[in-house]
């Protein structure tokens, strides 16, 4: 296993990482779009939304249930769509 955070990140920074992308940050607008607009759904109002997307909330689930659906998606997502280098 590897962990590529500290080299990885946008494509267009003050300061490039080692492995910029250019779709760095959109998994966290979909993430966050998509949360906040089931929350809309639910009936929360946008200073509601805005108050639960800033709290501490957003960073348990991270480390739990949604961190870990999150690691699924990726894996799934790799298994089925990159194939395996020959030798």
């Amino acid at each position: 296993m590897i962990d590529i955070t500290g080299k990885i990140g946008s494509m267009f920074p003050n300061e490039k990482p080692e492995w910029p992308m250019y779709s760095y940050d959109r998994p966290s607008s979909i993430l966050w779009n998509t949360i906040a607009n089931e929350m809309v759904k639910l009936g929360y109002s946008e200073d509601e939304i805005k108050q639960y997307l800033q709290s501490k909330s957003t960073r348990w689930a991270l480390d739990g249930d949604l961190g870990d659906m999150l690691e699924l998606v990726g894996q799934e997502y790799a298994r089925k769509n990159i194939q395996r280098r020959q030798p």
